[in-house]
């Protein structure tokens, strides 16, 4: 019999604060008081390492990864439907080092889940450590296990990994009791900012008139998305922010959190080995609370961290090497801190500010420039993005778990971003969208249905489209990818710089040369070189041409179109003085002729396209040793 007796009070209170009481009421039946046949078979020769979580002198979380010195599944075995034993070596710095001395000689409150990474299946397990045996670096444990259940896989990002039991940990910080104002070293906090995967620690300790129906237990899950994606408010230097992503509405961790407010968060770096541990004390903010934090997030845990430790070169197993992590297809854009969004460029607008669609012009099949007329002015730096919410024009969403054949509408919150395209010297009242359809896109596939219903049934209102009174609200505008504009000529002259644009990236660069177009009268004097990978020359090339708008600026151009299409001839320039344009074609992808150039350390890089256009420009320009790049990321 299992020690589940439904949901404790703060499963209850955080699936009422969220409206899934009622469908929840009897998911706790989910949860197995022992291991299906699968679960033992999978945990005994399936993982390489588990993340485990036990509890502190202090009744904190730790997540500890239990593995062995080989880096190989078979360091666990299962004699029993109820029983996990486990024969691992630990590295110095593990928590579980000093967790281990709460252990009585017969029970210890323990959690884990079992991860096989290339194929994303994964499975949850809790009970007691009811025997543990210790030489030197070596331990055996016997567990029982009297909750099991298969957890869910949405956020799981793919890895090849290997075996890599060639380790040697060292300790780089140890902090096991912070002190009150004290900060996260700055690596630990980038370590922080630039992972994708965390395993989850939590503990549900009862009231003393719960324990019999409640009884203490540990809980040990796992959290992902897109790099980038969990944040540390600068304000303070060590509270974490993991928002919540759309789940099987069970909320044991959460609910766990809600009742005994402290976890801990474990990372890996797969690459290097590293290791980072937190352990502190924990909330969830729900709704107003939640977007004061994160905007467009409802739901974030903060993890107010107490305590942490970081060693290096202890994970022993590797991510394959010329392998990189396949992405969740689930995972939502990274969102920034309502802090971070403060001390940048963006700005969140209130629900009363919208957009109206106020003409299109199709240049394409599937591409097109939106012109959207605003119900206040707005300022908008040239290479910032704009961000749309779409609700009232294509319909809210409904909750789903999962959704194989379209896992981007399980967190689909009708909110799109894109670059401005058009340029804004001053605040005003219009902007521009280039954008491309998205195949099955919900957003673009109904934008371009009715562009191209006007174009086939009312060509005349595609010039002026208000009469149709497409409203959407404007949520915000949003990047530091942007170009800043001298006031006068007597400013330092702004640095040379390239410009490297995969295919529709070439968005913020139309928008950054319409604007020293439009300041040609500034005197300001500029010098860049763009290079455009496309294979839509014949649409994108005349972009660059219509950005001037006829204007000659005090500006040497040097423009190299790389495509394996053919090159429509030399955009028309009006000829000036101090405006020189070099217009130069080449076959394939951006290619060394780009690079080598006597200045290129003195250029200020930008760069947008696609992930694979990014990762090898950023490949080729660190060949050249140019580390210092400005990307623009729709992420948030």
């Amino acid at each position: 019999m299992g020690i589940l007796q439904g949901w404790h009070r703060g499963e209850k209170a955080i699936q009422e604060k969220l409206g899934f009481a009622g469908p929840m009421a009897m998911g706790y039946t989910w949860i197995d008081a022992e291991m299906p046949e699968q679960h033992r078979e999978f945990h005994t020769t399936r993982l390489p390492f588990i993340p485990v979580a036990t509890l502190d002198e202090q009744q904190r979380p730790w997540t500890s990864i239990f593995a062995a010195q080989s880096g190989e599944p078979g360091f666990v075995t299962s004699p029993s439907y109820n029983r996990l034993d486990m024969d691992i070596r630990l590295w110095e710095g593990d928590p579980f080092w000093e967790n281990v001395q709460q252990f009585d000689g017969q029970k210890m409150l323990m959690a884990g889940i079992g991860i096989e990474f290339p194929t994303r299946r994964r499975n949850k397990f809790a009970g007691l450590f009811t025997n543990i045996q210790q030489k030197n670096d070596m331990f055996h444990l016997e567990a029982t296990v009297n909750e099991a259940i298969g957890n869910c896989p949405k956020y799981i990002n793919v890895r090849e990994i290997d075996p890599h039991p060639d380790t040697f940990p060292i300790v780089v910080h140890k902090r096991r009791n912070m002190n009150e104002g004290e900060r996260l070293p700055d690596e630990v906090i980038q370590f922080i900012i630039e992972n994708d995967t965390v395993f989850l620690g939590s503990v549900f300790q009862p009231h003393l008139n719960e324990s019999i129906r409640y009884p203490s237990h540990v809980g040990q899950n796992q959290r992902g998305g897109r790099k980038g994606w969990v944040r540390v408010k600068p304000s303070d230097g060590r509270t974490v922010v993991l928002p919540d992503y759309s789940g099987n509405r069970l909320m044991t961790s959460l609910g766990n959190i809600e009742a005994t407010p402290v976890a801990s968060v474990t990372m890996v770096d797969f690459v290097t080995g590293d290791v980072l541990y937190l352990t502190g004390d924990a909330r969830t903010l729900v709704g107003p609370e939640s977007l004061a934090v994160m905007p467009l997030q409802k739901v974030v845990t903060e993890l107010a961290v107490t305590g942490y430790v970081f060693v290096r070169d202890a994970l022993p197993v590797r991510q394959r090497p010329g392998t990189q992590p396949t992405r969740s297809p689930y995972s939502p854009p990274v969102r920034l801190l309502a802090e971070e969004v403060a001390a940048g460029t963006s700005k969140y607008f209130d629900d009363d500010t919208t957009v109206t669609l106020a003409s299109v012009k199709l240049l394409s099949g599937d591409l097109a420039t939106f012109t959207w007329e605003t119900s206040k002015n707005v300022v908008i730096k040239p290479g910032q993005t704009t961000i749309l919410g779409f609700a009232d024009l294509v319909g809210a969403t409904q909750y789903q778990h999962m959704a194989p054949f379209k896992p981007t509408s399980v967190n689909d919150d009708r909110i799109r971003t894109w670059t401005v395209s058009s340029a804004h010297l001053a605040p005003e009242g219009t902007f521009d969208l280039t954008m491309r359809e998205k195949p099955d896109g919900v957003v673009t596939g109904a934008l371009f249905k009715i562009a191209r219903k006007l174009a086939e049934m009312r060509p005349e209102l595609l010039q002026d489209t208000r009469p149709l009174g497409l409203q959407v609200k404007l949520v915000g505008i949003s990047g530091d990818f942007a170009l800043a504009l001298p006031s006068s000529p007597q400013e330092p002259a702004p640095r040379p710089m390239l410009w490297l644009a995969g295919g529709i990236g070439i968005t913020p660069f139309l928008s950054m040369l319409a604007a020293i177009a439009l300041s040609a009268d500034s005197g300001v004097r500029w010098d860049a070189v763009l290079a455009l990978s496309t294979r839509e020359p014949e649409v994108l090339v005349p972009l660059v041409a219509a950005a001037l708008g006829g204007r000659t600026p005090k500006l040497r151009l040097a423009i190299h179109i790389f495509s394996d299409i053919p090159v429509p001839a030399s955009p028309t320039l009006p000829p000036a003085d101090e405006f020189e344009v070099t217009f130069d074609v080449h076959q394939g992808r951006v290619g060394k002729s780009v690079f080598e150039m006597g200045d290129l350390k003195d250029r200020k890089v930008y760069m947008c396209g696609p992930e694979e256009f990014e990762r090898a420009m950023l490949d080729t320009l660190s060949g050249y040793g140019v580390k210092d790049v400005v990307r623009e990321s729709f992420e948030y």
